[in-house]
């Protein structure tokens, strides 16, 4: 009705229509009536645009309100032929679904066990999957295809997980089953999406061990979110069991960087019991022009025609009743030496990261003279970074060979970075200062555990010690201060200091000179004492009856980025952990089995795992002014 009357109205305009009138008017009637034929018109036009916008809002297409968004993943309908047949023979199978699908990465998420040559075909035909196998299959035995996460749905991309579509070639299928874990071994964080394979030692020109390093594995599987993996439909024999975060697609391990996990016997499976299937689903068959197509049919209980719709949930079915194999992802140690990094971060400073702790480093400069000694090296804890300190003034980059013992390991060209180049620019004016920090600045001085330690940001040339001073609410003195460092970059202030007090250190300007020349203006620290209420206490009695040997105790916080301390312990007895801050830890044990006093990997060829790491089975809380006790068997 709006709509003819909008056109009507139109056509009016266009024809130039008028509003006649009869009989005389005088000038006042006239006047009048123009008045009137003037607000009709105005009438007409917002008559006219309101028209126009009804118009719009219901010819404008809009979606439909409310209504709760999909949130289940596609389900299966119907197989053909049924999952779990036996006496298999086609070259192509169908999956049908209740809803419209799509496929992603097909490659890294399909895969059937035992391998074939060539990889599956799979198709979408409506709401079905065709997959077609272009490899001919052995004779008597069950094949197991893993769909992992790629079907999802078209509309919303929900994931179905998890589902296999199983077939034998044979009269039976094969029933048992393998289920285990994958952490990693360092920190036993669960690694998902990793494959995890089965070999069999069936290669008559391969040793057993060599399988994973030459071929691919006979079954494979993934690790889900939680690291979890299950095999199902397996044959009868042991396995050697191996994990591996592949690179290359092959599925075999064959680059150095990539992640495994093996374990050190040959893994066995057992039967595991499975939920009764639902029995009645309608059976579609691939469509076929010299055949009719066949009525509804029930499936049967039979082990040939499980439920198509069965899928495989890792988590549910990893029942504590069955062996639970664990496996402990590492990388191996590259054995050669290299350099992994370096870099010029600022004026007077190259740092150089290494791949193992170095030793008779020597760093031969190519764009200046080396005569005359022109670095100090400072190391790190482990010594596999290397900071050069760099004497010579304005030398803002760095071409040179670097030598370990007597070899070259490479050639490094280094310049300032950017960053350090665009804020030296923006000081112009104001030269460099040398930077003082201390360890007491905002958290207050345990000085119950530790030393006050003043930092500098280069390495010093000259200092006066007895120009410090050392205010407290009674008097001002100079106090004694010590190297805490061969490098000169850190000073010990050592003093008695009592608890629950405030202190400041008085540094008048330029009392410290770093390398190049720069010194820096007055400097006021204030800090104040802790005291032994603010702090817990805690004991952990060590039964290691069971597990001798030498063990890494680390006390952490409970995120594991820090480690507050650690100590070494070759028997039973109790450590202490002293005058530790409030909070949440965690306690780890490292068995040191080469007693070098840190972690080490693993190696797949020498058939050695990476040193076991153990965590106390629950968090420790710590608590001001109080002791925790606990015992570690």
């Amino acid at each position: 009705m709006y709509y003819c009357l909008l056109i009507n109205n139109v056509k009016l305009i266009k024809k130039g229509f008028v509003i006649k009138t009869n009989g005389k008017f005088g000038a006042t009637n006239l006047q009048k009536t123009s008045a009137k034929v003037q607000r009709s018109t105005i009438l007409f036009y917002l008559f006219l645009i309101s028209s126009a916008l009804l118009l719009y809002r219901c010819a404008k297409p809009v979606s439909p309100q409310g209504g709760a968004k999909d949130l289940k993943p596609p389900v299966v309908t119907a197989c053909e032929p049924l999952n779990f047949s036996t006496k298999f023979n086609v070259k192509t199978f169908r999956i049908d679904f209740n809803e419209f699908i799509s496929i992603k990465n097909p490659v890294t998420e399909i895969f059937i066990s035992p391998p074939l040559r060539h990889p599956l075909d799979p198709k979408l035909r409506g709401k079905s999957l065709v997959v077609k196998i272009e490899d001919s299959l052995a004779a008597n035995t069950t094949y197991s295809i893993t769909f992992g996460n790629a079907i999802i749905d078209l509309t919303e991309g929900n994931i179905m997980k998890g589902f296999n579509y199983v077939f034998s070639t044979g009269d039976f299928i094969d029933t048992l089953s393998l289920q285990g874990n994958l952490q990693t071994a360092f920190d036993h964080k669960p690694q998902k999406d990793v494959f995890v394979e089965l070999y069999i030692n069936n290669n008559d020109t391969l040793p057993f061990d060599s399988l994973p390093l030459k071929v691919a594995p006979y079954y494979i599987t993934k690790t889900d979110d939680q690291g979890n993996f299950m095999f199902h439909n397996l044959q009868h024999e042991q396995f050697k069991l191996f994990a591996l975060a592949d690179q290359n697609g092959d599925l075999v391990f064959n680059q150095p960087s990539e992640k495994i996990a093996f374990y050190d016997t040959l893994a066995r499976p057992y039967y595991m019991a499975v939920p009764k299937p639902d029995t009645s689903q309608k059976v579609s068959p691939i469509p076929d022009k010299k055949k009719s197509p066949p009525a509804r049919v029930k499936l049967s209980d039979s082990l040939n025609k499980i439920d198509s719709t069965r899928e495989v949930d890792s988590i549910r079915q990893n029942n504590r009743q069955y062996p639970n194999y664990s496996l402990f992802l590492f990388e191996e140690t590259d054995s050669v030496q290299r350099l992994l990094h370096s870099t010029f971060p600022k004026r007077g400073l190259a740092m150089l990261v290494f791949r193992f702790p170095v030793s008779s480093l020597r760093v031969v400069p190519l764009n200046f003279d080396s005569i005359a000694p022109w670095y100090l090296e400072e190391d790190t804890k482990n010594r596999d970074t290397v900071r050069l300190w760099i004497t010579r003034p304005d030398v803002d980059s760095l071409v040179a060979k670097v030598f370990i013992g007597n070899q070259v390991l490479d050639t490094v060209r280094l310049e300032v970075t950017k960053k350090e180049i665009q804020k030296k620019s923006n000081k112009k004016e104001k030269p460099e200062q040398l930077g003082i920090s201390n360890s007491a600045a905002g958290v207050g001085l345990n000085q119950l555990k530790n030393k006050l330690v003043v930092t500098f940001s280069y390495p010093l040339s000259r200092w006066d010690f007895t120009r410090v001073l050392l205010i407290t609410v009674k008097d001002t003195i100079h106090p004694k201060i010590v190297f805490a460092d061969s490098l000169k970059r850190k000073i010990f202030i050592l003093h008695k200091w009592e608890e629950d007090k405030s202190y400041k250190i008085l540094i008048p300007d330029s009392v410290f000179f770093g390398i190049h020349d720069i010194s820096h203006d007055s400097v006021l620290m204030e800090f104040r004492t802790k005291g032994e209420k603010d702090f817990g206490n805690l004991i952990v009695t060590m039964n290691m009856e069971k597990r001798p040997g030498q063990y890494i105790i680390q006390l952490m916080n409970d995120r594991e980025s820090t480690v507050f301390e650690e100590q070494v312990i070759t028997g039973s007895g109790k450590i202490h952990f002293d005058f530790m801050p409030p909070g949440k830890y965690k306690l780890k044990a490292i068995n040191d089995r080469n007693r070098n006093k840190r972690w080490d990997t693993g190696n797949y060829r020498l058939h050695l795992q990476p040193e076991d790491v153990i965590y106390f089975p629950k968090p420790i809380e710590i608590r001001a002014n109080w002791d925790v006790e606990e015992t570690w068997d």
